[in-house]
């Protein structure tokens, strides 16, 4: 009779290490599944990073690209600017020398 309890005993303890290994097992299924799917949105932070990383680089190049042809565009009116004024100084001088000509017949 002692050997039926003692049977019986491990029977019921080997039924809860069952249950309890199936247990694990499906918490290990869930954690598996929890790490592909991080693993997933990791890959495709990355990639939007990297993406994002390609774009602002892009953007700095143009943005260089500008300011050089603004920094070009203000030697260039600056010039025509000068140039501008000096016609006009000329003319100026070319106007008081024919209204001094005219005065002086």
């Amino acid at each position: 009779m002692a050997l039926n309890v003692e049977l019986q005993q491990r029977q019921t303890e080997q039924e809860k290490l069952l249950a309890q290994r199936d247990d694990v097992s499906s918490q290990l299924q869930e954690v598996n599944r929890a790490n592909s799917r991080l693993l997933e949105q990791l890959t495709e932070l990355g990639q939007e990073k990297d993406k994002l990383q390609q774009e602002l680089e892009e953007t700095r190049k143009t943005a260089d690209k500008r300011k050089a042809m603004l920094g070009e565009l203000a030697i260039d009116v600056a010039q025509e600017k000068s140039r501008h004024k000096e016609e006009l100084s000329g003319a100026r001088l070319q106007h008081e020398k024919e209204v001094l000509g005219g005065r002086a017949r």
